[in-house]
């Protein structure tokens, strides 16, 4: 995997405004408006994510976190299936969960995950 960004990006503390300037206008206006996991974010349960390759800067996954265990995620990713991510092979958007109609499975996700 080759991240074609890295060496501007490790220039900056605040990465998100320069990542965006790269990327393409359809993923960029899909993105835009969610924090970036390199910019002091922290990863949650039930936190969606939108993954986009280092080396394609292509949207790749986009799904709702279900497990976290050191630089792995399982994303939940259609309803369907869940997948096994290194997190460190993607660029990482998060969209906060604000609805409180989850909460209790979130919860009883925390409680597994402890």
């Amino acid at each position: 995997m080759i991240d074609i960004l890295k060496p501007i990006l490790d220039i900056y503390d605040i990465k998100k405004n320069v990542l965006l300037f790269y990327l393409d206008t359809t993923v960029k206006s899909e993105v835009e408006d969610y924090g970036y996991l390199d910019d002091n974010n922290d990863l949650f349960l039930n936190d969606k994510i939108y993954c986009i390759d280092r080396s394609t800067l292509h949207i790749e996954h986009i799904g709702f976190i279900q497990a976290i265990k050191d630089n792995k995620i399982s994303l939940k990713v259609k309803s369907k299936y869940a997948i096994h991510l290194n997190q460190d092979e993607y660029h990482i958007f998060i969209k906060r969960k604000k609805s409180k109609k989850n909460a209790r499975e979130f919860y009883k996700a925390l409680l597994n995950a402890l």
